[in-house]
């Protein structure tokens, strides 16, 4: 969700830069967070970016005191095809990380409309999200939920939630509907149908809401999302 210019690699409005890199301008604020977010779209398209920052925080003493958190958007298996078994097996087990994985819809229209990808990837996300529970990743997820039409999306929805369950019973519980809005960079793109997607979210909230009332006790509901519990 930012201007197009951005997302060419210009070299006047970009640079390549090393893990160390990072962690250098990340030491040189006056009062640096205690979180750095790994961001993208996909950061995974360069799937060495994780251990490379995992490895530069350990280095540097920082792995204890920094929370290194990663967003994926579920569209690759770069993680297991790239990487060796020394770098997965570090980020399995690397202490002070997270990973939050965006489900793009509620089916597959949803999925093609907000993605413009094949339909059929949609069932992808849910393998990829399996294998990283298998693995151990401490996991959250987001749901993107604006769709063309809300139709069918009293079916749709706990069809979306039983997958879910079907990698983990309380999987729900750490996914997150993502709010849409409006914001300067997106107005020239939008059009009818994307106005309507707007409005369609909510009704998609209220039907994802039901869903985890009618699944779960209201003591789940109310706990911390950080505590919901998906490995030992």
């Amino acid at each position: 969700f930012v201007d197009f210019a951005l997302l060419a690699a210009n070299p006047s409005r970009s640079a390549w830069m090393s893990a160390a890199d990072l962690v250098d301008m990340y030491l040189a604020e006056p009062d640096p967070p205690q979180v750095i977010d790994l961001s993208g779209g996909q950061p995974d398209l360069v799937p060495e970016w994780v251990p490379w920052m995992m490895r530069e925080l350990l280095s540097r003493g920082l792995a204890e005191s920094v929370y290194l958190w990663s967003d994926d958007n579920l569209s690759n298996d770069y993680l297991w095809r790239f990487l060796s078994d020394e770098d997965v097996e570090l980020i399995a087990t690397y202490r002070n990380y997270g990973r939050v994985c965006c489900f793009k819809g509620f089916d597959e229209n949803s999925f093609a409309f907000n993605t413009c990808a094949e339909p059929g990837l949609f069932d992808r996300q849910f393998a990829l999200m399996s294998r990283l529970r298998e693995l151990g990743v401490d996991l959250y997820g987001y749901v993107t939920l604006t769709s063309p039409s809300v139709a069918h999306v009293r079916e749709a929805m706990p069809q979306f939630v039983d997958r879910l369950q079907q990698i983990h019973e309380k999987l729900p519980l750490r996914v997150v509907p993502l709010k849409i809005e409006v914001f300067s960079p997106v107005v020239a793109r939008l059009d009818a149908a994307k106005n309507d997607a707007l409005h369609n979210q909510w009704v998609a909230v209220d039907a994802w809401q039901r869903e985890l009332q009618l699944r779960f006790p209201a003591s789940d509901l109310a706990e911390d999302i950080v505590d919901i519990k998906l490995r030992s």
